[in-house]
């Protein structure tokens, strides 16, 4: 009993299938899921029936809102035997744009009622390119921008011929395509701003198909001088040098951030100073006191990438000569140093004042630059407390009393009051100074 059945429902299943089997409509398309505009479909087409009919076959696009019953032919079709419909190609259009499927009816020329239906797989059509090409370039003033690219479908496959049109800082232009690719050169200006500018890239063709890209160009600027501003190109020993580099582009603006070097070198060209610095910077020197006189060099320069963008500044600066002693008292001394830059080789004059009597020192001073002596007024004049006036070319009062914090200080600018002097003359002065006693006057011109 359980055979039987299972039996029976084979049969029923096989009766089922048979008119399923017998008769079909197939639309195939080729292995392709997207079209742009301009390109045609051509699906092949096969029916095959259960009995023989004489009719028309129909074919449709359907595309969302859209449909279009754009072939219709006489067909005779045998019992059990596949019949392949030769369909002509559809170029697709505008009012295609979307999802879309073909549909295809095979209708009775009898009665005009539907034999067999049947409908392709979805694909999609579309107007969008794609531009293929680099997101970003970098350029100079002066140079020369080649462009090139392709144009696809959203297939992947090569637009064969289009237009591109680019726009750069306000100016069109436009190429042809060919084979799917583009060329073009922008040219850059000289005096070309910098920064970055977008570059906007349009394709199109003649069926409606388009695409856009936007590039970003980044102008660079263009070193081409360094400013050396000196606070003071003539300096005294001692005094800072201050110098302001400044490195400046082709627009003649300041490139800021830039590394930069400066150096200063000797009249004889050694090296005393260098620096690192970010543009624009100040570069700053102490002097030293007995720094040699002289024509200075100050050089700054800007290391490019390449060579031939290397930027440099000579300038000079002085040293002015200075011809400079400080003296100082301490006790029955008065220490005296060469605080300029050069040989001093000068008489100096000390004045000794006491009881209405004045004691001239003459005493020929030779001393190279930072060389100190000494003068022994003890040797000099009788002991006693004297008003002692120092050159005032020779004295700085700052100096002088800050040099030995037992040193007299001064009074005024170069005269100190009321100093103890020792007598350690030798016999021949001190006859002198006898002989002399009339009229108030000695004077000690020993060398020194």
């Amino acid at each position: 009993m359980k055979y039987l059945k299972r039996f029976f429902a084979l049969q029923l299943l096989f009766l089922l299938i048979i008119p399923i089997a017998l008769a079909e409509i197939t639309l195939t398309l080729p292995e392709k899921d997207v079209y742009n505009l301009g390109e045609k479909v051509s699906p092949s087409v096969s029916i095959k029936e259960d009995a023989d009919y004489d009719g028309f076959f129909k074919l449709y696009i359907s595309c969302g809102s859209y449909s279009l019953q754009y072939y219709t032919t006489p067909l005779s079709v045998i019992s059990g035997s596949r019949t392949q419909v030769i369909v002509p190609e559809l170029p697709l259009s505008k009012a295609m744009i979307g999802e879309c499927i073909l549909k295809s009816d095979f209708v009775s020329t009898i009665d005009g009622s539907t034999i067999d239906s049947g409908q392709s797989k979805a694909f999609s059509v579309t107007d969008e390119a794609r531009i293929l090409i680099n997101d970003n370039f970098e350029a100079k003033p002066g140079e020369n921008i080649g462009l090139s690219g392709e144009i696809q479908k959203l297939s992947n496959e090569p637009f064969l011929k289009g237009e591109v049109e680019i726009t750069f800082n306000g100016i069109k232009g436009s190429v042809n395509i060919s084979s799917g690719k583009f060329g073009y050169t922008i040219e850059l200006s000289k005096d070309s701003e910098t920064g970055n500018f977008p570059v906007k890239i349009s394709a199109t063709d003649k069926y409606g198909n388009h695409g856009e890209k936007t590039l970003s160009l980044k102008i660079l600027p263009v070193p081409t001088r360094i400013e050396n501003r000196f606070d003071n190109s003539i300096i005294i020993p001692g005094e800072n040098l201050r110098v302001r580099v400044t490195l400046y582009d082709h627009l003649n603006r300041a490139m800021n951030g830039t590394k930069l070097n400066a150096m200063a070198f000797t009249p004889s060209e050694n090296l005393i100073a260098e620096k690192e610095m970010q543009n624009p910077d100040y570069f700053e020197l102490k002097t030293e006191k007995n720094l040699a006189p002289g024509t200075y060099f100050f050089l700054s320069t800007y290391e490019g990438v390449n060579s031939f963008e290397s930027v440099k500044e000579q300038s000079a600066f002085t040293v002015e000569p200075v011809k400079k002693i400080v003296m100082a008292q301490e006790g029955n001394l008065v220490n005296v140093e060469n605080v300029g830059n050069v040989i001093y080789d000068e008489e100096v004059t000390i004045v000794l004042e006491k009881d209405g009597k004045n004691y001239v020192i003459n005493k020929k001073i030779k001393l190279a630059p930072g060389e100190k002596a000494a003068i022994d007024l003890s040797n000099e004049v009788p002991q006693g407390n004297y008003d002692i006036v120092l050159p005032k070319d020779a004295i700085s009062t700052s100096e002088a009393n800050a040099s030995n914090e037992s040193a007299n200080v001064l009074i005024g600018e170069n005269v100190l009051k009321n100093v103890s002097i020792d007598d350690n003359r030798n016999a021949l002065k001190k006859t002198a100074d006898g002989a002399f006693a009339i009229t108030g006057a000695v004077v000690g011109a020993a060398g020194y």
